[in-house]
């Protein structure tokens, strides 16, 4: 389960991720009016081979869910409250359906027009975390081919730092609304962080209503490689990898 949490955390933080056309440069907000409320469904399907002591285990996962995200308030600088909170889900483990934790909690975030969290009630150790859950945008104007880069800092969920690269591909619309389309690459750093060493590959494709200020569609594909150490007493350890690989699709829901 712990493996499942620290996959899940980076997924979502992958997952906070065009046919082009001529289009000015456009500043990219999160800017919904109060009492905007959006529902998502999400699907997460992976497998996994976790080797350890010579022998390999295969899983099947895949997780389907329904997130709803209510603006509460909106206050002089534009800044927004947010709950969000998973409506219904479950996780189906080789073919074995199983309850999804968390249904029904909110998390309350104060987020600004460009991605930053500001405060956050509602996450306990084990939830999502929504300050790696959102982009962080550019402050400037964006058009095709920019770009910019937000870096994560070592965290409890996310042990290893982690750089996500954003590029305008283009514009078009979904779901009738004005969209940018985001290109995103994350990256690991390889490095030892003592007992779980973390390396992740992503590419992704994010459709950002940009007059809206809400996202309308994420899909990302996801490498991860684990290593964990398990000690075996008289100074013998033990290396436990795990390899992943998933596909997470979510848009809006009506």
């Amino acid at each position: 389960m712990k493996r499942l949490s620290v996959f899940l955390a980076v997924l979502l933080l992958v997952s906070v991720a065009f046919s082009a056309y001529a289009q000015d440069k456009v500043l990219l907000q999160y800017n919904p009016d109060a009492g905007t409320t959006t529902k998502y469904k999400m699907t997460i399907k992976g497998s996994t081979v976790v080797t350890a002591y010579g022998k390999n285990q295969n899983t099947d996962l895949e997780t389907q869910m329904t997130i709803q995200q209510k603006i509460t308030d909106k206050d002089k600088d534009g800044n927004i409250i947010m709950q969000t909170s998973i409506l219904e889900g479950r996780i189906t483990v080789n073919d074995t359906p199983t309850a999804l934790p968390d249904v029904g909690n909110i998390i309350t975030v104060k987020m600004a027009k460009d991605g930053t969290i500001l405060s956050q009630q509602g996450m306990d150790n084990g939830g999502m975390n929504n300050q790696q859950m959102q982009i962080k945008f550019p402050t400037n104007k964006v058009g095709v081919g920019d770009s910019w880069t937000n870096k994560i800092e070592p965290n409890p969920q996310l042990p290893i730092p982690m750089e996500t690269v954003y590029t305008v591909e283009g514009f078009e619309k979904v779901g009738g609304e004005d969209c940018v389309r985001l290109k995103s690459e994350v990256t690991t750093a390889k490095n030892n962080t003592g007992s779980i060493n973390l390396e992740v590959k992503a590419n992704g494709k994010i459709w950002f209503a940009y007059k809206k200020g809400i996202m309308m569609k994420n899909e990302v594909s996801s490498n991860m490689l684990m290593v964990m150490q398990q000690d075996l007493g008289n100074g013998k350890m033990e290396n436990i990898t795990t390899r992943m690989k998933l596909v997470l699709k979510m848009g809006v829901a009506k």
